[in-house]
């Protein structure tokens, strides 16, 4: 099986370190670098997280550093959930990090689309980087298969009533992916809020010996204590189904509709809005991913991660 050139760009994060897990233990991926952003907490503290994850991974992947702020320049973080640092104050030594390249992530990106064909750029955090990407080098859009991210919602928010935090932490840089034109996965809180990760869950992975898993099993340690939740815990792993939706599409339901995102509204700025207008004739942008077998993802979770 021929693997899919990927470039994976993150804010770790709780969710984010399952889901870079998941992808480091995919067989279907060719995964040619890992760029960090600014998101749940700030950039300093998403980069570290990354290179001691990958570390703890024994994962030989270039790792590269992207923008500390949104396109605007106004930094929006989720250091209520993640804590001050992303993993609720988990920290790595300084021998316990993979090495950081000293090029930046939007030169690295450019770099990987210019020597490889269809390549596949997954996204979990705010789509600065991938903007500024799109925005430096329109050139390489054609040698982009498809962009799949984790964020946006119909209906719902997190972060606000009508907004869910990804986007909001960067609506421009958003608007900007969503109108290039390239085909976009969206994997947002429609779907990723079906899926949980529970206390049986946690359980199994608090018997796994592997590093990585001590490391996810001990944050969620402190994430359970902190919530107070010990018997009946469950949170989402939100980062994990924009992987998994290219290891088992099967389990996922989609369509393509058009969507654009509110950039300037008081009550609504961050909204992704759908037109689900039977008769609209509006450009279909966006292959928004409805529902998931919960079982399944469940299954899969496990099954990868353990």
């Amino acid at each position: 099986m021929k693997k899919v050139p990927t470039i994976f760009d993150t804010d770790p994060g709780i969710d984010d370190a399952f889901a870079l897990s998941f992808l480091n233990k995919s067989e279907i991926f060719d995964v040619k670098m890992l760029s960090s952003v600014a998101g749940n907490v700030k950039l300093k503290h998403t980069t570290r997280n990354l290179r001691g994850l990958v570390f703890a991974m024994d994962w030989q992947v270039p790792i590269f550093k992207g923008l500390d702020k949104s396109i605007l320049g106004k930094q929006i973080l989720a250091e209520g959930f993640h804590g001050e640092n992303g993993l609720l104050g988990y920290e790595f030594k300084d021998d316990e990090l993979a090495k950081l390249e000293n090029q930046s992530a939007i030169k690295a990106m450019a770099e990987v689309l210019e020597e490889n064909d269809k390549t596949l750029i997954i996204a979990v955090g705010p789509l600065t980087n991938i903007a500024s990407l799109i925005l430096a080098r329109p050139d390489l859009k054609e040698k982009i298969k498809e962009i799949t991210i984790m964020g946006g919602a119909i209906g719902m928010g997190n972060v606000t009533a009508t907004a869910e935090f990804n986007i909001f932490a960067d609506p421009e840089a958003a608007a900007i992916v969503f109108d290039s034109g390239i085909k976009i996965n969206m994997l947002g809180l429609n779907v990723t809020t079906k899926t949980s990760y529970d206390i049986d869950m946690h359980k199994d992975f608090k018997r796994s010996d592997k590093k990585i898993n001590e490391i996810l099993s001990s944050v969620m340690d402190i994430r359970i204590d902190q919530a107070g939740a010990e018997e009946n815990y469950t949170t989402f792993m939100h980062d994990t189904l924009a992987v998994m939706y290219h290891t088992n599409p099967e389990i996922f339901e989609s369509q393509m509709i058009h969507m654009d995102v509110e950039t300037r509204g008081e009550f609504t700025r961050g909204m992704t809005v759908a037109d689900l207008r039977t008769h609209s004739t509006a450009y279909k942008n966006i292959n928004f991913v409805s529902d998931i077998d919960i079982d399944s993802f469940k299954k899969i979770f496990m099954d990868v991660l353990l």
